[in-house]
């Protein structure tokens, strides 16, 4: 697979948080996952792991604590997959 742009990172994003935004929130780069987007960590989970199958990538348990907003799991998806 080639490298993602930055942009289809993002929208692969938001489409799986779709089905844990039951309010419809905006979401934006700098939305907090668990805070503003109220996901919790279950659901963070899941969404981690949508993320690794759909890139082919595992992201470290210890690089998703630090993730807290779309923005940052953008960067750490492009992260990974350049490597």
């Amino acid at each position: 697979m080639s490298q993602p742009t930055h942009d289809e990172v993002y929208n692969k994003i938001c489409e799986l948080l779709v089905p844990y935004n039951p309010k419809g929130i905006a979401i934006s780069h700098q939305s907090g996952i668990m805070t503003d987007l109220e996901v919790d960590s279950t659901a963070v989970f899941d969404l981690i792991m949508g993320l690794e199958d759909f890139y082919d990538i595992s992201i470290p348990m210890e690089m998703v604590s630090d993730i807290k907003t779309v923005g940052e799991l953008v960067n750490a998806v492009m992260q990974l997959t350049s490597e």
